[in-house]
């Protein structure tokens, strides 16, 4: 099997969490800055961790208060906008019955992290889940994604980092890894291949194709 362990982001990956994530900001950003910010202005820096977006557009001081606002809005929605992508739950079926290890690589928090994979019932699928809480460094630095593969007792060359963002493809460079970008991304393809992954796919199930080498 070419890639035995594979790392997978959550968001915009595996789970459509981007209106849940872009209504959560348009909230937060609107509480405390009203009518400054469009929609538009939030798109080219989905996938970095949320403190990093907040220190681009507020002071010091106020990032704490915009992080509780922002969590508190997303967690009282979650469920309501959070929907899985097309073939993913069966895409990782058959990579666990291939014998693939299975980690999930994400710079959400521990809490929305496992909720969203309750409610989709995905927790059975991965060996490890590494979360922001879990590193000092995150997404495009490797740290996260050497820790899963530590975990999993993976070598990088034989691990294939999956992701919807820039950050996933950076991160799974520095780490050593291959990487595979997802089409359905909102950023799109042209502007994910410009970084060159290895591998970019239409459908999740092309997965299996590309594990099996």
């Amino acid at each position: 099997m070419r890639y035995p362990f594979i790392l997978f982001d959550l968001d915009g990956t595996l789970l459509d969490t981007n209106e849940l994530i872009l209504q959560s900001f348009e909230h937060t950003l609107g509480t405390f800055f009203p009518g400054v910010f469009k929609r538009e202005d939030l798109l080219p820096f989905m996938g970095e961790p949320m403190n990093r977006q907040f220190a681009r557009w507020a002071a010091p001081e106020q990032i704490p208060l915009l992080t509780d606002e922002y969590r508190k809005y997303n967690l009282s929605n979650h469920d309501r906008l959070v929907t899985i992508f097309p073939n993913v739950k069966e895409t990782l079926s058959d990579l666990q019955k291939m014998g693939c290890k299975i980690a999930l690589v994400t710079s959400k928090i521990r809490l929305t992290t496992e909720r969203g994979l309750r409610l989709f019932d995905l927790e059975r699928y991965f060996e490890t889940l590494v979360t922001i809480e879990d590193t000092e460094k995150h997404k495009p630095e490797p740290e996260p994604l050497l820790l899963a593969m530590k975990r999993l007792g993976a070598h990088p060359e034989q691990t294939l980092m999956v992701g919807d963002s820039p950050y996933d493809v950076q991160g799974g460079k520095a780490a050593g890894t291959a990487t595979c970008s997802v089409g359905w991304s909102l950023r799109g393809k042209e502007a994910l291949s410009s970084y060159q992954p290895d591998h970019i796919i239409d459908d999740m199930t092309e997965l299996l194709k590309i594990a099996r080498g």
